[in-house]
């Protein structure tokens, strides 16, 4: 797990209107399985990126590397024909059908299918165009993903006991940073939400000592094996990414200016180090800190899906 909080993936989420239930704190991955064949890939890859739009417009974050529930697409093709014109075009009717359910479990919980249309110079342009006839914010699918946010809010409802109890254990096992991240994985309009928050806080405060504590000694070691530019550079990725808050924190930045000091005097380096220890922000609630680390766990656990029956 040392590279787990290295890059940090930041939180999106859109104001509601204020007749809609407050959503804040939702993921739903967007996932395209393999298993959707003869589709090419500048195709799949706009169709991910559409999943994240259509979710992303009602609220919800999209995490894609380690969310339990999912949005994932199944694609048909109705007809393909050739249109004779100069040059000939590649003519595609497809049916797009999405759904969003528990990937972990298995469980779908709505579903929703549209028609689109595609034309281009080949199949792989005539996939792009309908593809792009997708309309994320359209009334149809903003209706799905609502339905499938409410099911997400119950599933925390009816598990949450579940939830604590996992949380609990890999506490025991001092794996805070995954502690961290189920926790944060509950949705703040869920009932769960108030059984977790005082959690989310003592379990953060443990998760960045461990981790400042890990951090602080692998870029020590890095550091006194080989004080050059490359080792500099190594070591002060590392320290940029320890949390202000941590207690080895003042250790931390004799390290920093160590090496600061080192690479200045012994001109490493005619410009100035690239890198900058993280200032404390006050403005940054405890609980948005810990999803920004539970969001960065997920880049070490990409998780096996469970789609079959879905389609």
């Amino acid at each position: 797990m040392k590279n787990l909080l290295y890059s940090l993936l930041f939180i999106s989420s859109l104001p509601l209107s204020a007749q809609e239930i407050n959503y804040d704190g939702i993921f739903i991955g967007s996932y395209v399985p393999s298993q959707i064949e003869n589709i090419p890939q500048s195709a799949k890859k706009m169709l991910a990126n559409k999943l994240k739009q259509i979710v992303t417009a009602k609220g919800i974050s999209d995490n894609s590397y380690n969310s339990r529930f999912i949005i994932t697409p199944n694609i048909s093709v109705l007809s393909k024909d050739v249109v004779p014109s100069a040059p000939p075009k590649v003519a595609l009717n497809l049916e797009v059908t999405l759904y969003i359910g528990d990937g972990i479990d298995g469980i779908l919980y709505t579903s929703e299918t549209i028609s689109t249309k595609g034309v281009g110079t080949n199949e792989n342009k005539a996939y792009i165009s309908a593809v792009r006839q997708i309309k994320p914010k359209s009334p149809i699918l903003q209706d799905f993903v609502k339905n499938g946010k409410k099911r997400v809010i119950e599933y925390y409802n009816t598990n949450c006991n579940l939830v604590l109890k996992k949380v609990d254990g890999l506490s025991a096992q001092t794996k805070y940073e995954e502690a961290l991240a189920l926790l944060a994985s509950v949705p703040e309009a869920s009932s769960c939400f108030d059984q977790v928050k005082n959690k989310i806080n003592t379990t953060y405060v443990q998760a960045i000592n461990v981790s400042c504590k890990r951090k602080l000694n692998e870029a020590s070691s890095i550091w006194s094996a080989n004080q050059d530019l490359n080792a500099a550079n190594e070591a002060g990725a590392i320290l940029a990414t320890i949390e202000p808050e941590a207690t080895c924190f003042e250790d931390v930045k004799t390290l920093y200016q160590n090496i600061a000091e080192r690479v200045k005097t012994k001109e490493l380096t005619d410009r100035d180090w690239q890198y900058k220890l993280k200032e404390l922000d006050v403005e940054k609630s405890r609980i948005k800190a810990a999803r920004d680390i539970g969001v960065a766990e997920g880049l070490n656990q990409q998780p096996t899906y469970n789609i079959r029956g879905w389609y």
